[in-house]
């Protein structure tokens, strides 16, 4: 019986210094059926004359224009040959058995797509504490859509494995965005109503430097971006989805499939951990002063719209 064939997309951009390492990684799997497709984004440095002079035919190689990392990651999916489908960042590692361990895992599970906790490591490859990076270690409360909504991502690319029928129902990355694309591809995959889940081990050695995307000072595009990417999810996600994932927010009904109104978006915003979002849903209220029916219903469900919007204004 033959193996099932995996494809692994691994977008680079400048990514020479580490890009050897990363694909030994894969090259060198205990799983041997693999498509590995790098994708080389632009990049100005020599990683796609390193790759093809190191890998030659164990890989194959797509160069584009630099257009980021959704688009990148979007050309190895649209050449991906596989029954499944795997990431793992240009300067991040993973372990031998990686694929093997995943595969097994879920193709005796319903998970449409899975991850793990990541190992940590700097530049040099040396270990580095959780406590560095805890975006990934959070405590785990709700469901996937109702911690990945509030909490902001906490899965980590590197480590993910889906089966390839995902791409069909969700679609391709959001070419749009840069700092949280993948963010947003958890979130719409569970808001389709996919499974999510996190296995055990650890098996990836996601990778903390100077030069990642995500360790630049981008905090306005990233608030940006999640402001974006959170109003988006509410709009387009079934009202049934929403409202079972947040029972505690929105006023009792009984049609889950009914819209949701103004005021119960408002509502959802309003009681965001995050600022940014928190002012988002101020704005949404503010619309609605002078709307009767909103007042009638806001009175119903007790809220206080200046008292939300003036707590909503803190830190």
């Amino acid at each position: 019986m033959s193996l099932p064939l995996v494809t692994v997309v691994v977008p680079i951009f400048n990514q020479s210094r580490f890009v050897v390492e990363t694909l030994d990684s894969l090259v060198h799997q205990s799983h041997t059926n693999l498509q590995i497709i790098v994708v080389d984004d632009g990049s100005s440095d020599s990683g796609a004359e390193i790759v093809l002079a190191k890998f030659g035919e164990k890989i194959e190689l797509i160069r584009q224009k630099n257009l980021g990392p959704s688009s990148a990651i979007n050309a190895g999916l649209r050449s991906a040959r596989g029954d499944f489908i795997a990431l793992n960042g240009g300067d991040d590692v993973s372990l031998s058995n990686r694929i093997a361990l995943q595969l097994e895992i879920i193709s005796a599970t319903q998970h449409d797509i899975i991850f793990s906790k990541p190992l940590l490591i700097n530049g040099d490859g040396q270990s580095i504490a959780d406590k560095e990076f805890p975006v990934f270690f959070k405590d785990r409360k709700g469901s996937i859509l109702q911690d990945l909504l509030l909490e902001g991502n906490f899965l980590c690319a590197s480590s993910a494995m889906m089966h390839r029928d995902v791409i069909r129902k969700v679609g391709l990355f959001n070419a749009a965005l840069i700092q949280l694309q993948d963010y947003e591809y958890w979130l719409r995959a569970a808001a389709t109503g996919l499974s999510l889940a996190e296995i055990e081990p650890r098996i990836v050695k996601y990778r903390r430097h100077k030069t990642n995307l995500s360790g630049h000072d981008n905090g306005f595009a990233s608030s940006a971006e999640s402001l974006m990417i959170v109003k988006s999810i509410l709009a387009s996600t079934s009202p049934r989805a929403i409202r079972i994932a947040f029972p505690y927010i929105f006023e009792p009904t009984t049609d889950l499939d009914s819209p949701l109104t103004q005021l119960d978006r408002s509502i959802f915003l309003l009681a965001h951990p995050t600022k940014e979002i928190r002012m988002a849903g101020v704005e949404y209220a503010a619309s609605l002063f002078t709307d009767q029916e909103f007042a009638k219903k806001a009175e119903r469900v007790g809220f206080d719209v200046f008292k939300y919007s003036f707590n909503s204004s803190k830190s």
